[in-house]
This record gives C-alpha cells, structure tokens and sequence, in this order.
C-alpha cells in the first residue's frame, strides 16, 4: 500500500455525495497503481452501482433524464465488450452460467480479472 485518496460518489438519492477513501497499491512487479475499490463503486463512474444498476434495468430512479440516458448509452456501449470478456472467462472455467449475473457482478467480474479497460478507450463511439 502506497496510500489513499478520496474518491466522491453521488448515492442512489441522486443529490447526495458520498466521500470514500480509496487505497492505493503498487504492484511489485509491473511497479503500476491501483485503487481498491469497493463494490458499491463502478469504475470511472460518478454514481454508485445501485444507482447504475437501477437504470440498467429500467428501474425508476431520482436521477436527472440525461443521466439516465448517459448511463443507457454507455450500457449499451461496454455491454458486447463485456460480453465477451464473460464468454472467454466462462471458457476457460473461471465464472459459470453468465445468464444469471447482475449488470454489477458483470462489471465486477471484469474488473477483478484485470480487464477492464478506460471506458473511453473500450467504447469509442463512430
């Protein structure tokens, strides 16, 4: 452990802002940082994963129309990349039956196998 830094997540309430403190590590070997990020958090994302969940799923939230709309898209962006990330991991036997995971377990998943890559870089818009 290098550290920590706060990290600000806006809850599932829509308006309230949660501070975190996030632990930092170099790796010994590639001498690389990386954050600990606990699971209410979806990397690169200023709402909690409940929240992100709920919008995923069409559930109501009290989030602002174009926050959900961002969140759809970016959903509908990343998903047949994580897709496949899911299908090569579930060859290989490291996670069983992808039909029954949670947008957040997904995320997780790909995350935790050191594959998720910046939003940005994964999901270039035309």
């Amino acid at each position: 452990m290098i550290g920590s830094r706060e990290r600000k997540i806006t809850e599932e309430e829509g308006e309230t802002k949660k501070i975190l403190i996030i632990r930092r590590f170099r790796c010994q070997n590639c001498r690389t940082i990386h954050h600990e990020l606990p699971d209410i958090i979806i990397p690169y994302k200023r709402h909690c994963a409940a929240t992100i969940e709920k919008i995923i799923n069409g559930d109501e939230t009290r989030c602002e129309e174009s926050t959900i709309h961002k969140i759809s898209a970016w959903w509908a962006r990343i998903l047949p990349y994580l897709m496949g990330i899911l299908n090569s991991l579930s060859a290989k036997g490291v996670i069983t039956d992808i039909g029954t995971l949670t947008p957040k377990e997904m995320v997780r998943a790909v995350t935790n196998s050191n594959l998720w890559v910046h939003t940005r870089s994964a999901c270039k818009s035309g």
